[in-house]
């Protein structure tokens, strides 16, 4: 396991003063982080005593089962309580439709996946969770490069958070090369701006996936999977110091690059969700490291 993937929640105390976007970034990122630990581990058995992946996986199926019947009676009391206030329903379009619950294509989409209801749950929470330190990032980046860059009438994609937005910050801050140092001390596998930009653009092909087409990945997408994860191989290749950490996450990629061949989707698992967590305090914590090694 390398320090990318794992779950470390610890982060560097900030000074006041210091680097204001540090504080905002940990603000942020605490809630993400704790929401999601908490959550999820109420999907664990280990969290409760005596009680096996089989026993939860009945109580989930049970709850989900349920949801239909409680929909429709809360329908069924819509008019009710209408007719309660003194206020006409009127027709309900939606009775003469045919109709189906969102726990029912739920469940067929954890059948397709070979998921548990639960299991399919915890990736969902996972994708959330991606999303949320995705965009987190992303816009502290972006509130930095705006505030320090100031450029006029300029949309930054995603895709340009690390190229553009990161290194015109350190580039104009004058601390390029103490960030590459912190951030490689930090993450021990990104050894320049370059391999942050390669793992970055498979990272936002994976955001994009899952905003745009809910993971799913057509011939080009598989396509631009792929070379994207050869990029990124071939930046790491005569670099032994990062030969074990990469391979390892390499690993991680190319088992998901199997389950896209297999299934046309990608499901976020605990590793994906572990990577972008730690890249973005690691952005976070280098930027602010060499901000107050520079005032010192």
């Amino acid at each position: 396991m390398t320090l990318l993937q794992s779950c470390l929640i610890d982060v560097l105390e900030p000074k006041k003063g210091v680097f204001p976007y540090y504080d905002s970034f940990l603000s942020r990122y605490s809630l993400i982080t704790v929401t999601a630990i908490v959550s999820q581990s109420a999907l664990m058995p280990e969290t409760y005593e005596g009680m096996t992946k089989a026993d939860m996986d009945g109580e989930i199926d049970g709850m989900i089962k349920e949801l239909p019947d409680s929909s429709e009676e809360k329908r069924k009391a819509y008019p009710l309580f209408c007719l309660a206030a003194h206020i006409n329903p009127g027709e309900s379009v939606q009775e003469n439709e045919k109709r189906t619950f969102a726990s029912e294509l739920f469940s067929e989409d954890a059948r397709r996946y070979s998921l548990s209801n639960r299991e399919m749950i915890l990736r969902g929470l996972n994708s959330s969770t991606f999303l949320n330190y995705f965009f987190l990032i992303e816009d502290s980046l972006k509130n930095i490069y705006i505030d320090l860059i100031n450029p006029r009438n300029k949309f930054i994609k995603g895709s340009e958070t690390i190229e553009v937005c990161l290194a015109q910050i350190i580039s104009k801050s004058d601390i390029t090369q103490q960030f590459e140092k912190e951030l490689y001390a930090r993450s021990k596998i990104f050894f320049d701006i370059k391999s942050l930009e390669l793992m970055w653009s498979l990272l936002n092909l994976i955001r994009n996936q899952i905003a745009h087409t809910n993971g799913f990945y057509d011939d080009k997408a598989k396509r631009s999977f792929n070379s994207r994860m050869e990029s990124l191989a071939q930046h790491y290749s005569g670099n032994d110091d990062c030969l074990l950490s990469i391979n390892m996450i390499l690993d991680t990629f190319e088992n998901h690059e199997t389950q896209i061949g297999k299934t046309g989707y990608l499901v976020v698992d605990d590793s994906l969700e572990n990577i972008i967590r730690s890249i973005s305090i690691f952005i976070m914590e280098s930027l602010y490291v060499c901000n107050r090694d520079k005032d010192c």
